[in-house]
Parts: C-alpha cells; sequence; structure tokens
C-alpha cells in the first residue's frame, strides 16, 4: 500500500497540472454567464431589431474585468454619474466611479446587444 502511495505522489508531482485558459475563453465565457443572468432576471429587451441583455453586479463585473484585458476604459460622464466604459463590437460594459452627486460608487452593468433582424421581431 506504501508503494502505491509512493508511486502516485511521484507522478502527481511529475506532472505539471496547469490549466492554460487563455484571454478569449474567459471573455466567452463572460459574455454566456451575462445572458444567462439576463435571462433569469428578465432583462432582456426587443429594441426594434435587436435584443439587449443587460447583467450587472457580479456577472458584469466579471466581464467588464475580463475585457479589461483587451479594451481599454473610456470615461465618459453624463448626468447619471461618472462611468468607464469598455465598448466592444455593438456591446459594452460599464462601471459607474461616481452617482450624480459625486459620491464614489462601484456598480457594474453590460449591455450585450444581439441583431435578430426582422423574423423575430415580431
Amino acid at each position: 500500500m506504501t508503494r502505491l502511495v509512493t508511486v502516485a505522489c511521484v507522478v502527481f508531482t511529475a506532472v505539471p497540472a496547469y490549466a492554460q485558459i487563455n484571454p478569449q475563453s474567459l471573455t466567452l465565457s463572460g459574455v454566456s454567464d451575462c445572458i444567462k443572468e439576463a435571462i433569469a432576471t428578465n432583462s432582456v429587451e426587443v429594441n426594434g431589431t435587436v435584443l439587449v441583455f443587460s447583467c450587472s453586479a457580479a456577472k458584469a463585473k466579471a466581464l467588464y474585468n475580463f475585457l479589461g484585458r483587451t479594451v481599454r476604459a473610456e470615461v465618459v460622464q453624463d448626468r447619471n454619474g461618472k462611468f468607464e466604459n469598455r465598448p466592444f463590437g455593438n456591446s459594452a460594459c460599464y462601471r459607474q466611479v461616481e452617482d450624480r452627486s459625486g459620491k464614489t460608487a462601484d456598480d457594474f452593468r453590460c449591455d450585450l446587444i444581439m441583431a435578430i433582424g426582422d423574423a423575430l421581431r415580431d
């Protein structure tokens, strides 16, 4: 029995266990999680010939951070506060850094836009 344990220890330490996940896989996983959350929370809007899937909090923060590897944030000030936006394609993720009154905020949201054309609109 001890011989088996010794062999197992040698095999497990000799074979490196590297999980190589590329940034694109992480981003696609984040997009998938956001869409699943949007469907589960009924946060899907039909807007003409597009569907808008919206997620927030943890799922949006994860996707926002995954996008940070390739998409630079644009700082935008509007009537709702100050935001760091990461646009990609027609979609975008947002991080609110200040609220309307200028107080520090740390809220996340992603709006994923999928073109559906005229066939699914009606």
